[in-house]
């Protein structure tokens, strides 16, 4: 599901928004310093820090967050601590849900018998992604991270 290559294009993605987004925070605020340093109307200079604020809280929320969010999900699949599961594809939604700030579809795998719910584990598949043509019943592994599955295979019968 995932390279190297896939985290090397998000990474320098955030980099270059960083970059983007950083420009007009260090022009604001070198103009606070220096309408500061000449002791320019408090109103401007309160003025302008609000703004410096604002504008940092929403390029963080609108810009930033997102491509760190994925970038972060991408590190863990790839690089963190996974562990493998195998079972029976039962469903998977079709509306995503936000899931530490990445949209993920739920779907509902059973590691036994598929009629038994206490067999039932929810994993949360990348809504990036394109939907995969798993029909139930298909037994599949998969390589998961938390419950984000990082990759998956059709599983070698036992």
């Amino acid at each position: 599901m995932y390279s190297e290559n896939d985290y090397q294009t998000v990474s320098a993605q955030f980099k270059k928004r960083l970059i983007l987004t950083c420009i007009p925070a260090v022009i604001l605020l070198a103009a606070v310093i220096v309408l500061f340093a000449l002791r320019a109307h408090q109103i401007v200079v309160m003025l302008l820090t609000i703004i410096l604020g604002a504008y940092i809280i929403f390029m963080w929320g609108m810009f930033l967050h997102p491509v760190a969010a994925y970038k972060s999900h991408l590190n863990n699949v790839l690089h963190g601590r996974v562990h493998s599961i195998t079972g029976f594809f039962k469903e998977m939604e079709t509306v995503s849900v936000q899931r530490e700030g990445v949209s993920f579809y739920p779907m509902t795998i059973s590691v036994n018998d598929m009629s038994d719910e206490e067999d039932d584990r929810l994993l949360y598949y990348d809504a990036n992604l394109p939907a995969p043509a798993w029909k139930p019943g298909d037994r599949l592994t998969f390589t998961v991270h938390d419950k984000s599955v990082g990759d998956w295979k059709p599983a070698a019968d036992a």
